[in-house]
């Protein structure tokens, strides 16, 4: 396979996978500061702070190879590992 190819697919999937980790990190900050009162319908805010969980939670689970990632999706889920 490519050099260029393969350094584009890892640096790619781990921006990837760290900018999800973060939105779920901001919108858990966000959900919960709606949650406490800020000019927003509580609703909403319970509805952004299950989307961060949720968007965290698959990030870091994906980054890291976490075993209720591989129970919940299989071994080959989202990315396939190309054998050599």
């Amino acid at each position: 396979m490519n050099i260029v190819y393969r350094i584009f697919r890892i640096s790619f999937f781990v921006f990837l996978d760290v900018s999800g980790i973060l939105l779920g990190i901001f919108l858990i900050m966000l959900g919960s500061a709606m949650i406490l009162g800020l000019e927003v319908a509580g609703w909403i805010g319970w509805v952004v702070l299950i989307l961060g969980i949720c968007a965290f939670l698959l990030h870091v689970g994906h980054y890291f190879s976490l075993r209720y990632m591989r129970w919940t999706f299989g071994e080959d889920y989202f990315v396939q590992k190309i054998k050599k």
